[in-house]
């Protein structure tokens, strides 16, 4: 499964498949939209319809056999907004290493564009990170808010050494309300002053660190972000 932006493309865990298809839950309706991206673990797939993302409870049956940026037509139910999928760059398979930079800054978020990407101003700079797109969305623009930036460099797997798997779809989110990505990303460019551009399928994202020598142009990183209101 591959996506038409660079070499990046989307990890999936295939889950079983039932011998019945579920009943559909009430409230059912039908949603068409480009296959943005999904969660086979929840059975929810995001559709963008025009400016927006929208996220539909599905049954598993629907899933199978999905192509990313594809116009599908689902019946399903309105799935609040949520986590967002884990994103990946092969063609070699990649993997973290070494221990994870983090690093907290508050700010305003500045914009948020209709791919879902927010721009959020602090003191050290802008920070551009995912957020979900729906009809309740968490983060707004204006609002004061936290970032919890964690960055880890992404080496080729070992030879003879299979890729896990299992990647998480969320960045192990909390109880607390809030915004949270895990991508996965080649880096394109490394400021001295800290900031990390890296690409992602919504375009470059921007994330800071105190360690910017393990990183360099052209390699790749594992970026997770938790957005939440500032307290």
């Amino acid at each position: 499964m591959k996506i038409a932006l660079g070499l990046l493309s989307v990890v999936l865990v295939l889950a079983g498949c039932a011998t019945t298809a579920p009943q559909a839950a009430p409230g059912t309706a039908a949603y068409t939209g480009e296959v943005w991206t999904w969660d086979e673990q929840t059975s929810v797939v995001t559709l963008r319809q025009g400016g927006q993302n929208v996220r539909v409870k599905v049954t598993p049956d629907q899933l199978r056999g999905l192509e990313l940026h594809s116009t599908r037509t689902f019946r399903g139910v309105l799935a609040g907004p949520a986590e967002i999928a884990t994103v990946v760059t092969p063609p070699v398979p990649m993997m973290p290493s070494g221990a994870t930079d983090e690093m907290d800054v508050t700010g305003t978020v500045a914009s948020i564009d209709p791919a879902g990407k927010a721009t959020i101003s602090t003191d050290r700079g802008p920070v551009d990170v995912w957020v979900s797109q729906g009809t309740s969305p968490i983060v707004k623009v204006g609002d004061r808010v936290a970032v919890k930036m964690k960055i880890q460099p992404m080496v080729p797997v070992p030879a003879g050494q299979a890729a896990s798997p299992a990647l998480e779809p969320a960045a192990s989110p909390s109880g607390e309300p809030g915004e949270y990505a895990v991508v996965r990303g080649r880096i394109l460019a490394v400021d001295s002053t800290g900031k990390l551009t890296v690409e992602s399928p919504r375009g470059p994202i921007v994330v800071w660190t105190q360690n910017t020598s393990r990183y360099q142009p052209g390699s790749s990183a594992e970026v997770r972000t938790e957005v939440r209101p500032a307290r």
